[in-house]
């Protein structure tokens, strides 16, 4: 009998991708999982894209909404600006303070969708793999370019989580699976939302790029596969058998370092317009 992965080295049954869902990880699962994804050569990529497009500079104030361990709030901090990280998480604000050490950094209670800022008070904003979690993420769009000053600056990051390839896989049970995944998800293909989303709150695309992050041989075991095949297997999309064969599939592959997982990033920068001369 073949072991089905529990998913444990990364996410939950309960990680639904969904904002409701957030609070009922332990602080040491949410560490862990973010922990995991910044080291990822995609994700670090795009990072430092963000950070050159959005050139945050002294005497900026300079937001990241949805700021985890506060690792970019501490960058924006190193290039001058006032730093504000926006997490509703109290116990994740206070790792993203006891994480910043020296740094003059600043961690505030909000969420997306209601912003603790006035209108037009900021000059840089970010914000990554947060919209994928949200049931309304044209109306979070819209209130991130309400805080924004004219000429101000914004930097979105997010997955589409339909761009998963997994190999190898039986293709019927794999189908199934991802259905599920995208069916209970809040937004799944948040990545090429991205722009349209920005256009459609009134701000000028500047750039945009994306990035593909490829999973280790040892994510065959755990990590988002196991948690997808959990996830599938609770819910009755497939059975016990199916979800042997399909974890045995996968190790093995592993084993002989054929196991594949690869998923797209993508990133959109933007500005809010300057009123026109005279107006």
């Amino acid at each position: 009998m073949t072991d089905v992965p529990d998913g444990s080295g990364l996410l939950t049954r309960r990680a639904s991708f969904r904002v409701a869902h957030a609070a009922e990880q332990s602080l040491e699962q949410q560490v862990f999982i973010l922990d995991v994804q910044a080291k990822r050569p995609a994700v670090r990529t795009l990072k430092s894209w963000a950070l050159d497009q959005l050139a945050p500079a002294a005497g900026e104030t300079a937001v990241d909404v949805g700021s985890g361990t506060g690792e970019d709030v501490v960058a924006f901090a190193r290039r001058g600006a006032r730093a504000i990280g926006v997490e509703p998480s109290p116990a994740l604000r206070a790792e993203a303070v006891r994480r910043a050490a020296d740094a003059e950094v600043e961690y505030v209670e909000g969420h997306a969708e209601a912003l603790p800022f006035e209108d037009e008070s900021v000059d840089v904003l970010r914000s990554e793999r947060v919209l994928q979690h949200v049931d309304d993420p044209a109306a979070v769009v819209r209130e991130m370019a309400r805080v924004l000053r004219p000429g101000g600056r914004i930097v979105l990051i997010d997955t589409d989580w339909a761009t998963a390839i997994v190999h190898p896989a039986d293709p019927d049970v794999l189908a199934r699976m991802v259905d599920h995944f995208l069916a209970e998800s809040a937004n799944p293909y948040s990545g090429r939302r991205l722009r349209g989303l920005l256009a459609g709150a009134g701000l000028e695309i500047v750039d945009e790029t994306a990035a593909t992050m490829i999973e280790p041989q040892e994510g065959a075991r755990q990590g988002f596969v196991g948690m997808m095949v959990q996830t599938s297997l609770q819910a009755g999309v497939i059975t016990q058998v199916e979800a042997e064969s399909f974890a045995g599939a996968l190790a093995d592959a592993a084993d002989r370092g054929g196991f594949h997982l690869s998923l797209t990033m993508y990133a959109v920068s933007a500005v809010k317009p300057r009123a026109a001369s005279g107006s």
